[in-house]
């Protein structure tokens, strides 16, 4: 930490010339950027988490099911995918909902979270690996990820997909509960 942080101040008094009139975000992009695009995998993630819990409980309304969504079991994603491909009986078109994406963004947050970007920690390290074969971001060493700005836009990229996919298949096979599929998925 300290030999970062002294790298940081001497680009920061050398080379970064700040300008007093920027506001914080800016300087905090340009000083900490991994931070600042780790929270953002992060947060997408969250989101994500919660849009598939909003859908799944809105699906479940419109099937009038006995059943809430912590009665499925599996991460987030395969209660989403049971609830839909199997209950639901809806197509979820993998290619549509970039599911592998969806799932190396997962994982990507999960190394980020539970193993500091340390990919020797982390079990699903070649899901990470493959995606940033994928996609050119995150690098990825033998050791560790690097997140930048073209993962976080990436990820914003992959989440918007997922979303108007899940959405749009749930709005083919049940077109009259429009209102209250666009009403939870507004209020995130």
């Amino acid at each position: 930490m300290d030999a970062f942080l002294s790298r940081e101040k001497t680009y920061f008094e050398e080379d970064a010339h700040p300008d007093l009139e920027l506001e914080f975000l800016p300087l905090f992009a340009e000083t900490f950027p991994p931070i600042l695009h780790s929270s953002i995998i992060i947060s997408v993630a969250i989101l994500l988490e919660q849009e598939m819990r909003g859908f799944c409980r809105a699906l479940i309304d419109a099937l009038d099911l006995k059943l809430k969504f912590n009665d499925l079991s599996g991460t987030v994603l395969e209660r989403l995918r049971t609830l839909t491909t199997k209950v639901a009986q809806l197509e979820l078109d993998p290619a549509n909902v970039r599911w592998d994406d969806t799932v190396g963004l997962f994982e990507i947050r999960n190394c980020l979270v539970h193993a500091g970007g340390d990919l020797t920690e982390f079990q699903r390290a070649q899901t990470v690996r493959a995606f940033g074969a994928r996609h050119g971001t995150p690098k990825c060493s033998e050791t560790s990820i690097r997140i930048d700005s073209a993962t976080s836009k990436l990820a914003l990229e992959i989440a918007s997909d997922f979303l108007d996919g899940i959405y749009s298949i749930a709005l083919v096979r049940f077109p009259g509960h429009y209102a209250p599929l666009h009403r939870r998925r507004s209020a995130v």
